[in-house]
Order: C-alpha cells, then sequence, then structure tokens
C-alpha cells in the first residue's frame, strides 16, 4: 500500500449489504455516459440501480421506480414513499393498471418517508411494499422505460460522469437494494439476473 493512503474496508463493508452474490456479475467492457435528464436532486446513482443502455450512444438512463411505504386507494392524493427515491415533480406513477401524477414532494417533514402529493382525481392504488414505475401517462400502465442492466458502483451525479454497467448478476436480492427494481424491469433484464425472495 502507498504511503499515505489508509483504506477502511470495515466502513465500506458496513455501508454496503451485500445485494448479490458478487462472484456472478459480469461488467460490459468500456463505460456508458450517463444521462442526467430527471435526476435535479440526485447525488448518487447507486450499485445495482436499474438502467436502460443505449450501446450506440453509449449512454446510460436511469430507470426510475418508488416503493410504497403504506396502503393508498384511488383517490388519494397523498402517497407515502421510501426515502432517496429519484421520484421528481410532473413524474407520472404506474402499476400497469393505474396512476398518478406527482405534483410536489415533501422530503424533510418525515425522517422515516418522502411523502408525494398527486395531481387531483389519481386512480392509483397501491398496497405497501408495492413498487411503482415512472410511467408515459398518469393512467399509469406503460412504463416510460424498463432496465436493460445494472449499475455496478455509486456513481456522482454530475456532467460528464460515466457508469460501469452490470450485464448479469445472480442472487439478487430486493430486500438489499437502494433503490427498487419493478417487476417490469425483471421481465426486460430476463434470465441474466436472478432474483431471490
Amino acid at each position: 500500500m502507498p504511503a499515505g493512503f489508509k483504506y477502511d474496508l470495515k466502513s465500506i463493508e458496513a455501508n454496503m449489504p451485500e445485494m448479490c452474490r458478487y462472484e456472478t456479475v459480469y461488467r460490459y467492457s468500456g463505460g456508458f455516459n450517463l444521462v442526467l435528464d430527471n435526476l435535479t436532486g440526485v447525488d448518487k446513482i447507486p450499485p445495482m440501480a436499474p438502467l436502460v443502455l443505449d450501446f450506440v450512444k453509449r449512454q446510460a438512463t436511469a430507470v426510475i421506480n418508488v416503493d410504497v411505504v403504506e396502503d393508498i386507494s384511488a383517490g388519494t392524493t397523498s402517497l407515502k414513499i421510501k426515502k432517496n427515491s429519484f421520484a421528481y415533480k410532473g413524474m407520472h406513477l404506474g402499476n400497469g393498471t393505474n396512476g398518478g401524477t406527482i405534483e410536489s414532494i415533501d422530503k424533510t417533514s418525515n425522517a422515516e418517508y418522502d411523502t408525494v402529493t398527486l395531481a387531483a382525481s389519481p386512480t392509483l392504488a397501491a398496497k405497501k411494499g408495492d413498487t411503482l414505475f415512472e410511467a408515459t401517462a398518469a393512467a399509469g400502465k406503460t412504463p416510460k422505460a424498463t432496465a436493460t442492466a445494472l449499475n455496478y458502483a455509486w456513481t456522482k451525479v454530475e456532467e460528464g460522469a460515466t457508469v460501469t454497467a452490470i450485464g448479469q448478476a445472480y442472487e439478487i436480492r430486493p430486500t438489499k437494494l437502494i433503490v427498487p427494481i419493478s417487476e417490469k424491469d425483471k421481465a426486460s433484464l430476463g434470465d441474466r439476473f436472478m432474483f431471490t425472495y
């Protein structure tokens, strides 16, 4: 080890739960430029975050999902979601059947969750533990994007940022993930990615 450098491996391990069998991870060669659209207010993209890759342009776009922390019925405009999501004002949320549009997000009032206010008359109904995806419209039927890969390491969101993408991983533990992966993403990722429950 070079003089003057001290690595605190215990701290790294404590802050990084084992999200999959790391020996099964296959990384794509070369990096992908991170598309910054709709990542305003996001500091970092964590490992195992879902991505859409463009191999021609060598770009990676983060797929945005949220975890529901309290049941919501259709017509309710207040939705509680897991903290540290990439959700943003104006984003449509859906589960394939119904949806709503984010009017505002309160990230400071509660330490346990963020509160999303949905635009008037949402059709969104969801249960605690459900994962909602970014939808193309307020009806919430179609995802805006589905994952084709996962992020390999923490990536700072800034101009010129690049990500290393995972093309295969096994025994991924959804309960250990820092950001959620929807059922639509899992289907899109295919058998190159195995999730355990």
